[in-house]
């Protein structure tokens, strides 16, 4: 096992960033917890913007890289679809982040989401399968929709009924972590 701890960056929007929860309850925080209480030395850095789109996040990604991560989790749609930004967009943005990742040789999770929020039911057919087809089209692996985690439990939501609260992100790094765990087996051996 390396001396220093693998360091995941844990890329997305307010899903990734924690919104409205403190520090220590946003998922990078709740991820890293978790990893290091299976004995699993890792840093979870939070690269979490809330109301950040896929163009958002390709814009910033360059301190991403910069960070040297040995992983990366990586975390939008969510804002795309509530806006209704352009399928195409969303797919060639997700696209070049995936590139620019794997152009660093940074290993990575791809994490979708359901347009459930959308009415558009057009919208939503095209929206739904893009997650599927990136990880296919990248050999990547997905965890399918972030939503399936929390967002049938008003429990684990917070007030404004999107976001989860403390116990829906335990819910979510919860269900991913077994591919941050296969993600990251090959760092840690």
């Amino acid at each position: 096992m390396p001396v220093s701890p693998v360091r995941i960056a844990c890329f997305g929007d307010s899903l990734t960033e924690g919104y409205g929860l403190a520090h220590d309850e946003a998922l990078p925080a709740v991820l890293e917890r978790i990893l290091r209480d299976e004995g699993i030395k890792a840093t979870c850095l939070n690269f979490g913007v809330s109301g950040d789109t896929s163009e958002d996040g390709l814009r910033r990604i360059k301190p991403v890289i910069e960070a040297k991560p040995d992983a990366a989790i990586v975390e939008f749609g969510a804002n795309d679809c509530f806006v209704g930004d352009s399928v195409d967009e969303v797919h060639a943005n997700l696209s070049t982040i995936i590139e620019r990742l794997q152009a660093e040789d940074i290993p990575l999770l791809l994490v979708g989401i359901t347009a459930e929020l959308c009415m558009d039911e057009t919208y939503t057919a095209r929206f739904n399968p893009i997650f599927r087809q990136l990880a296919d089209a990248y050999a990547l692996p997905l965890f399918p929709d972030i939503l399936s985690c929390y967002h049938d439990d008003p429990m684990k939501k917070l007030m404004d009924g999107m976001h989860p609260n403390a116990q829906g992100v335990e819910s979510i790094a919860r269900d991913i972590l077994p591919q941050v765990r296969e993600l990251i087996a090959p760092l840690t051996a």
